[in-house]
């Protein structure tokens, strides 16, 4: 099947509705934005300037509170299909604003704690429970809604916002935390968050259905049955049940390129800054580094993502791993200052290519069940994320090194560039599904 090109052009440029109106979903992706670039900001890009304080002040080894954060990841993970589906059955909003509550709640609880075992359990149970809730899922599914064609634009416009947050967030809670202790700094982080987050949550729709209107304000394209006359460039709507996408070897695949991209990344951002002092670097001076790590993923995400519109995604980001490599290794191998400012800016690529692997879920499988089969695979990089940044922490105490940890991430890393590599979209399904609402 040849596509109208002047069609296609049209209807990939979907800013405005036919009526002349600003396509509803923008609103809807800069609320989410807004959202993310708060939440995200301090509980995942940010909160690493928290680790070597809580391990002075707490009496802790780097393995301790590596389980901190590894325990978060692993209960994003468990919980991940339960998230998923109350997303996909209740909307984006509802979780957006329950989410948001516990996690705010949480942070603030946080400063109350003076022992290892309550900061683990209401960071693990409070403050995770409500990131995974309402921010790691739900945003995510919001655009993947709303957005067909401009899927990729769409979430690396998510992804740039954590950025944002974090560019902002890194520094400022590291002024309030070396000042005036990590104790204000989660109070602080935990009022902003619920502040910001509740009200933006409330524009939030649940589908441009619901309003009358199309995904990227047009409508979609349908994938041709036969796989042969499909167009490599043009996302399709295509529509898998779970138990359909459950059956593809592309669902699996893609379930492990995920899982080992986020072993590394959740590992090496939890140790950023110690990596950076293991270096030689000034604990105040690696918060300074976080935000540069933060400010280059903003127009490599976008980058990425607008790429990914027109260009194979998963084949961008087997692309954007191997900076990442060749930085790590520089770092175990060469003491050549370069590769200490290489670190955070290889790091930055291969965490710019995020949304792109998020938008393949939707790509390859369809919007009406993105939420649960997200939370599925939830289950394999859960229980991946959970072990690794305990396994860094753990060689440190050992060796007081962090080389035998970059080495094994630079080898998982590429394996995880090869099946990126060679990832392929599904076939669509024989069987009619109905419309996503």
């Amino acid at each position: 099947m040849n596509e109208n090109p002047d069609l296609l052009r049209k209807l990939t440029s979907p800013h405005r509705t036919s009526r002349g109106r600003v396509f509803y979903g923008w609103w809807v992706l800069a609320m989410c934005a807004l959202i993310n670039g708060v939440g995200n900001g301090i509980i995942y890009q940010s909160f690493t300037v928290f680790f070597l304080p809580l391990k002075r002040d707490l009496g802790v080894s780097s393995a301790a509170i590596s389980l901190l954060y590894g325990a978060a990841r692993l209960e994003g993970g468990i919980d991940g299909p339960i998230y998923g589906y109350l997303i996909d059955r209740f909307g984006s909003r509802k979780m957006i604003m329950i989410g948001a509550s516990l996690a705010g709640i949480g942070l603030i609880l946080l400063s109350m704690a003076h022992s290892f075992l309550t900061l683990l359990l209401i960071y693990v149970f409070v403050v995770s429970v409500g990131n995974n809730s309402g921010f790691f899922h739900p945003l995510s599914t919001a655009v993947n809604k709303w957005f067909i064609r401009r899927r990729g634009l769409g979430l690396s416009i998510i992804t740039s916002s954590g950025c944002v947050g974090g560019m902002i967030m890194a520094p400022l809670l590291s002024f309030i935390i070396l000042n005036y202790g990590w104790r204000t700094g989660t109070i602080f982080a935990g009022l902003l968050i619920l502040a910001v987050t509740i009200p933006a949550a409330i524009p939030i729709r649940r589908s441009p259905e619901e309003m009358g209107l199309y995904p990227d304000g047009r409508p979609p394209v349908t994938k041709p049955s036969d796989p042969g006359a499909s167009a490599p460039s043009i996302v399709y709507d295509v529509h898998f049940s779970i138990r359909q996408a459950l059956r593809t070897i592309q669902f699996w695949l893609l379930t492990a390129s995920l899982s080992l991209r986020l072993l590394v990344t959740i590992a090496l951002n939890t140790h950023f800054v110690p990596i950076l002092v293991w270096r030689g670097m000034e604990e105040a001076s690696s918060a300074y580094l976080v935000s540069l790590f933060a400010f280059c993923q903003i127009p490599l995400a976008i980058g990425l993502g607008w790429m990914g519109d027109r260009r194979n995604k998963a084949r961008l980001s087997c692309y954007c791993i191997i900076p990442n490599i060749v930085a790590m290794m520089g770092m175990v191998f060469s003491d050549h200052p370069f590769f200490l400012y290489f670190f955070p800016i290889a790091f930055a690529i291969a965490m710019g290519a995020t949304p792109l692997n998020w938008a393949l879920i939707g790509d390859f499988f369809g919007r009406g069940s993105y939420a649960t089969l997200r939370g599925l695979m939830g289950i394999g990089y859960g229980t991946a994320t959970f072990l690794s940044p305990i396994y860094a922490g753990w060689i440190f105490d050992k060796t007081e090194s962090y080389a035998l940890v970059l080495v094994t991430f630079s080898f998982i890393f590429t394996v995880c560039a090869v099946l990126f590599a060679i990832l392929r979209p599904p076939n669509p399904p024989t069987s009619k599904a109905h419309n996503p609402s």
